[in-house]
C-alpha cells in the first residue's frame, strides 16, 4: 500500500515582537470637581484627533488621576518617556491647547502636578480650606483656634460635635464644616492648647458618651521634653511616610519640636 502522507505543518507564527504600550490605567469615564456636582467627562477622540499619538496617551493617562492630577515624574516612568521628550509633549498640552493645566501641591512644591484642565484641584493638593494660594491662610486658622477655644470654656469638656454646633449657634456668619473644626481641634491638641481625652460617661463626661473623644483645656505637660514629641500624640500616623501627603518633612509640629532646646 502506498505510504501514508504527513499532513502540512502549521503555519508560523509572525515573530513580530507585539507593539509595546505605556504603562497605564483605562481611565475613567468621569471626574467630579470637589466640593460640586460638576462632572467631567474625558475628551473623545475625535476632539483629540489633532494631537500626536503620544499627547494622546499622556491626556489620557493624566485625566486617570482626576482631581489629584499627576506628577511629572510618574508620567514620566509610566510613558517609559525621556525627560525632554516628555516635557515638549506637556508644554504643548498646557501652552496653546490647553487641555491640561499645571498645579502646585502644598507638600512638594518642587514638583509639577499635571490635571485636565476643566478640574479643580483637590483639597489634598491645595492644602483645603486653611490655605490659599498655597499658603497657610494663618488669620483664618487664628480666628477657627480662638472660636474653637471659646467653645471649651463655655462647656468645660466637648466633643467636635458639640463644639462645631456652638460656633454655628454663636457665629452664624461663619460656616466651619465638621471636619474643619476637627482639624483645628487636632492641631491645638498637637500644640497641648487643649487636651484630646476619652469620654468616661461619668463625672464631667456625664453628657458624653463613654470612649467618645472629647476636649478641654490642656494641662501643664507631665515628663520630659522627649515625652512631649508630637508623633506620640498625632491622630494621623498611620498615614504618615517620608514620602506621602502627611510626612515628617512637611509637618510643622514636628519641626517645631526639632527645634526645642532639650
Amino acid at each position: 500500500m502506498p505510504p501514508r502522507k504527513r499532513p502540512p505543518q502549521p503555519a508560523k507564527a509572525s515573530e513580530t515582537p507585539p507593539e509595546t504600550k505605556p504603562k497605564m490605567s483605562p481611565p475613567s469615564a468621569a471626574a467630579s470637581a470637589p466640593g460640586t456636582d460638576k462632572e467631567v467627562r474625558i475628551l473623545p477622540d475625535a476632539a483629540l484627533a489633532g494631537l500626536p499619538a503620544p499627547e494622546r496617551l499622556i491626556y489620557k493617562l493624566v485625566f486617570a488621576g482626576g482631581d489629584k492630577g499627576m506628577a511629572q515624574t510618574e508620567i514620566r516612568i509610566k510613558m517609559g518617556m525621556p525627560a525632554s521628550t516628555l516635557t515638549k509633549h506637556l508644554r504643548n498640552l498646557t501652552g496653546g491647547k490647553s487641555i491640561l493645566k499645571v498645579v502646585n501641591s502644598v507638600h512638594k512644591r518642587a514638583e509639577k502636578i499635571y490635571m485636565d484642565s476643566r478640574l479643580d484641584p483637590s483639597p489634598e493638593i491645595t492644602g483645603g480650606t486653611w490655605y490659599r494660594n498655597g499658603q497657610l491662610d494663618s488669620v483664618a486658622v487664628a480666628s477657627a483656634r480662638r472660636r474653637c477655644l471659646d467653645q471649651v470654656d463655655k462647656l468645660g469638656v466637648a466633643p467636635a460635635d458639640a463644639i462645631h454646633e456652638g460656633i454655628s449657634r454663636d457665629c452664624p456668619g461663619v460656616a466651619y464644616s465638621i471636619e474643619q473644626v476637627r482639624d483645628i481641634l487636632r492641631t491645638m491638641a498637637l500644640d497641648r492648647e487643649l487636651e484630646e481625652v476619652r469620654s468616661t460617661g461619668v463625672g464631667q463626661f456625664s453628657d458624653h458618651r463613654a470612649g467618645k473623644v472629647c476636649y478641654r483645656r490642656g494641662g501643664v505637660p507631665q515628663g520630659g521634653m522627649m515625652e512631649r514629641i508630637p508623633c506620640g500624640v498625632c491622630p494621623r500616623i498611620d498615614e504618615c511616610s517620608p514620602d506621602g501627603v502627611i510626612s515628617p518633612s512637611t509637618c510643622v509640629y514636628y519641626k517645631k519640636w526639632l527645634q526645642m532646646d532639650f
